[in-house]
């Protein structure tokens, strides 16, 4: 029976989809109720009533809705379709017209709630945004800036998104929550942005860690459907409210084959025992879901992280997610070894840097002192802008920073006791004395020897490039300096040599603790191979020793390759069936000659079989690739992933191993930025919050280690030795790590960041 378009009613199937002949109707009913849009104006509700004013069925008015909506039926169930939408409602009489009258109101597509609003032309500067990072995990709203740069579009204004960004930024560059309350802020958004209703510091608080609740989802949602293994780096910090936190880092290689860094954890734990450290691990494993992805966890020489790993390990052998059984689970932090090192070489020399200290700490103790010993500086003609810093005694990378700055001042020192009325001298006198010439000989001798050390550890402690490959070479390297230096007529040099020989062979003397999958990592890259491998361990180890590692690394990469060819789909590895003739269709050949054939190409066939070499034979056997510092590792790997498929999965997983904990260190030194003696009593909740959410929203990734950013601390320092009433600045130091804070204002740090928390 025909009806009009308001009162159509058709049948559809279960699946709630109309038929085909009845979407022309739909569509030019949509189109009928869309004509006003063209003549300037919003269609009205009155006029929608207009239209609904004909009779229908013994006199009874229909609803104007029906002039927007379809009934169709689902099994018994009446539904309404909305015109302007996907989207169907319930159309029962019994259910009345609110539902569509409620739909109507906030269907986007209905002519009377399209946004007549003019937009704006936005042209994104090829500043904007700086350079996209991790942007290849999660949604990174940065990544879309940084598309747009260069680009007209149209722009609006949006309440929600101006929030959103507000939060960001209050995240992502460590703002104390009050900054939406500063008079400077206010005045910046009045002018820049005069529509934005500003939130309280109380709502604000509420966003950013709501912030962090959304991006942990799509995280957890990435690492769900995450083929590749992630290998974990852990240390504990002791924070400003004398509490212990631990930080748990993971490290991936994507399917596209990109190396990512997120840090999963920055909890609180009750004491640094082995026990609670692994316990701890494993709790975060377990939020996150990974419990059958972990390859590696990377931590320092401690004696209870050596307990937390075994009981992890223990664990993931219960959860039947260890590859070789958990054997190679625990990876040692170069960095710390190295530092070990250094520091049982420097030990005769503790005087001499000492006093060499002192004379750094007495220039850079008051500008005054400062101003006149760079009168020093110009009398003797020393043409050098490097910065005088001061080290932290603990971390001897920042001693070295030292040494390296004050030998170029060398003749300032001494021109200094002579011009400053003998105070340099006096004061200096009551600690030590001042660098003598053989005091400033040694450190000379001294600084070619650390710069290798210190070169090393700047090299591995990277956690945005893959340094399981060049751990060896630089081990090796090191060996072999260590052995030559021995061997100097120099006796101090000889003497600290001999020190850091005892400590490097304490480490790597005994091949049963060496962790093999740092040489496995060298065979898979394709520059060095097993000939890398072998021409090192020579180096390193006498012949039985060096033939029983040898023969260890081989068994390591043939059970590895065992164990991911097992893992792919079955018929990925399984060979192809052998052809047998059988004796009825031997009957059925025309002669014997089709029988000989028949036998001769399985035979033949067989043969090829047996014989087909391996993906990690092939990939062993092929031409070495010619080493230059431009080779892309991971981007040879990316473009011959299909001629070496075992071996690509292999790589994936062990180049992802990190050889230093400096990734989760590098957390530490955000958390003591944002858990500073203003705001200690932010909740452990917040402060993981906003250090994860950092870590996750940061579009660049700052250099992690101390010493790349002496230059900005130097340019930044001659602008304050000629400018008055500038606020000082302080250099913090701290595992490795540094950071400036320029002239913070203190009234402006308040307490009442921390009472945000009250909500969480």
């Amino acid at each position: 029976m025909a009806t009009s378009s308001s009162t159509a009613s058709v049948n559809v199937s279960s699946d709630g989809s109309l038929p085909s002949n009845n979407e022309a109707n739909v569509t030019d009913q949509a189109t009928q109720a869309t004509e006003l849009k063209g003549k300037g104006r919003k269609r009205t509700r009155d006029e929608d009533n207009a239209e609904a004013s004909e009779p229908h069925q013994k006199g009874k008015k229909r609803s104007w809705l029906w002039a927007h909506f379809t009934k169709f039926e689902i099994g018994k169930d009446e539904r309404a379709q909305c015109h302007y939408c996907p989207n169907h409602v319930s159309g029962g009489s019994k259910s009345g017209t609110t539902v569509m009258k409620n739909h109507l109101d906030r269907c986007r597509m209905y002519p009377p709630n399209v946004d007549k609003a003019q937009k704006l032309i936005s042209l994104q500067s090829d500043l904007a945004g700086g350079d996209c990072g991790d942007t290849s995990v999660g949604n990174n709203s940065l990544k879309s800036l940084v598309e747009k740069r260069g680009k007209l579009e149209l722009w609006k204004f949006n309440q929600a998104d101006t929030r959103a960004a507000l939060s960001k930024m209050i995240i992502m560059d460590e703002r104390p929550f009050r900054t939406v309350e500063h008079d400077g802020f206010r005045l910046f958004c009045s002018v820049a942005c005069p529509h934005f209703m500003i939130p309280s510091r109380w709502t604000i608080a509420r966003d950013c860690f709501d912030m962090y609740l959304e991006e942990k989802s799509k995280l957890k949602t990435y690492f769900s459907k995450l083929s590749s293994r992630i290998c974990l780096t852990t240390d504990t910090w002791t924070s400003c409210q004398n509490l212990s936190y631990m930080c748990l880092t993971a490290h991936f290689i994507d399917q596209n084959w990109k190396l990512h860094k997120k840090v999963i954890n920055f909890c609180p734990i009750v004491g640094h025992t082995g026990e609670i450290i692994g316990k701890s691990i494993e709790n975060c494993l377990i939020e996150w879901g990974i419990t059958t992805k972990v390859l590696t966890v990377t931590v320092d020489n401690a004696s209870a992280n050596d307990v937390g790993v075994e009981y992890l390990r223990d664990r993931l052998r219960s959860w039947s997610s260890t590859i070789l059984d958990g054997k190679y689970l625990q990876m040692r932090c170069v960095s710390h070894i190295l530092s070990l090192t250094v520091k049982e070489g420097l030990k005769d020399s503790n005087d001499s840097i000492y006093r060499v200290r002192n004379a750094v700490r007495f220039v850079r103790s008051s500008p005054a002192r400062l101003l006149k010993f760079n009168v020093c500086v110009k009398k003797e003609q020393i043409d050098s802008s490097r910065h005088l810093c001061l080290d932290v005694e603990t971390r001897w990378n920042s001693t070295y920073l030292m040494l390296d700055s004050a030998l170029i001042y060398r003749k300032a020192f001494l021109k200094l006791e002579t011009s400053d009325n003998d105070k340099f001298v006096t004061e200096l006198s009551k600690n030590r004395g001042v660098p003598t010439e053989i005091d400033w000989e040694c450190v000379s001798s001294l600084l070619p020897f650390l710069k290798i050390f210190y070169d090393a550890t700047l090299r591995l402690s990277g956690s945005l490039y893959i340094t399981t490959n060049v751990y060896l070479q630089e081990i090796v390297g090191i060996g072999m300096m260590i052995d030559k230096k021995c061997e100097s007529s120099d006796v101090g040099v000889k003497l600290m040599a001999s020190g850091m020989k005892k400590k490097h062979a304490k480490y790597w003397e005994n091949v049963d603790k060496v962790n093999v999958l740092l040489y496995v990592a060298v065979v898979l890259d394709p520059r060095r191979k097993m000939q890398y491998v072998n021409w090192a361990i020579n180096q390193q180890y006498d012949y039985e020793n060096s033939v029983k590692l040898r023969s260890k690394v081989l068994e390591t990469i043939t059970s590895l390759y065992v164990h991911y060819t097992e893992s792919q789909p079955t018929q990925m590895r399984t060979p192809p069936p052998e052809v047998e003739v059988s004796p009825d269709e031997c009957e059925n050949m025309d002669d014997w000659q089709d029988v000989v054939e028949s036998q001769f190409e399985r035979d033949v066939s067989s043969e090829i079989t047996n014989d087909k070499k391996s993906d990690m034979d092939k990939y062993l056997e092929d031409v070495r690739e010619v080493n230059s510092k431009k080779f892309d590792v991971l981007d040879w790997w990316k473009k011959h992933e299909e001629a070496y498929p075992i071996v690509a999965l292999m790589a994936r997983d062990i180049l992802a191993i990190p050889v230093s904990t400096v990734a989760s260190e590098s957390a530490f030194s955000t958390g003591g930025r944002i858990l500073d003696q203003f705001r200690s009593s932010l909740s452990s909740r917040m402060v993981e919050g906003l250090v994860c959410a950092q870590d996750w929203l940061r579009s660049t990734r700052g250099p992690l280690l101390a010493e790349e950013y002496v230059e900005e601390v130097e340019k930044f320092d001659k602008e304050v030795l000629y400018i008055t009433n500038v606020s000082l600045y302080t250099l913090y130091v701290s595992k490795n790590l540094i950071f400036i804070e320029f002239g913070r204002e203190l009234a402006e740090v308040l307490e009442e960041d921390s009472a945000c928390d009250d909500y969480f």
